[in-house]
């Protein structure tokens, strides 16, 4: 019990936000932070939050390329039009309003058809659809 103690405030560390200062694994909020298709495979999209507004950008060539439009916390009718059977199972979403790009968070015991079991999240990207992982930024 004493070494859990000791422990404690180097969790509670890991558990911070991912924007400003170190770059740490997840934030409060979990629709910000850094994403990628692959539970070990770096960053490949974070989101930002700037002004009360969320952004998305992608890792290209080792830089961040902020995309300038803001996101749009999508409502209960946006969140059925990609999740049609399965709506109740989304807790919060963004996503673009001209299409393209969406990240949804699931809710906890969520059993959607292409969510990995080990992830809380599922994307829509150009390149298509399924479950992201928050990574550590850096």
């Amino acid at each position: 019990m004493h070494a859990l103690r000791l422990l404690l405030p180097g969790v509670l560390l890991l558990l911070g936000g991912c924007s400003g200062g170190p770059q740490l694994p997840f934030s409060s909020d979990p629709l910000q932070g850094c994403f990628a298709t692959g539970a070990r495979k770096p960053a490949e999209f974070r989101i930002d939050k700037e002004g009360g507004q969320y952004f998305v950008a992608f890792e290209r060539d080792g830089r961040w390329q902020r995309e300038p439009t803001a996101l749009t916390q999508a409502s209960r009718s946006d969140i059925t039009r990609y999740f049609r059977d399965d709506a109740e199972q989304i807790d919060s979403a963004l996503i673009r309003s001209a299409g393209g790009f969406g990240l949804f968070h699931t809710k906890a015991g969520a059993s959607l058809k292409a969510k990995a079991g080990d992830s809380d999240y599922m994307a829509l990207l150009l390149i298509g659809a399924g479950p992201v992982y928050a990574v550590k930024c850096e």
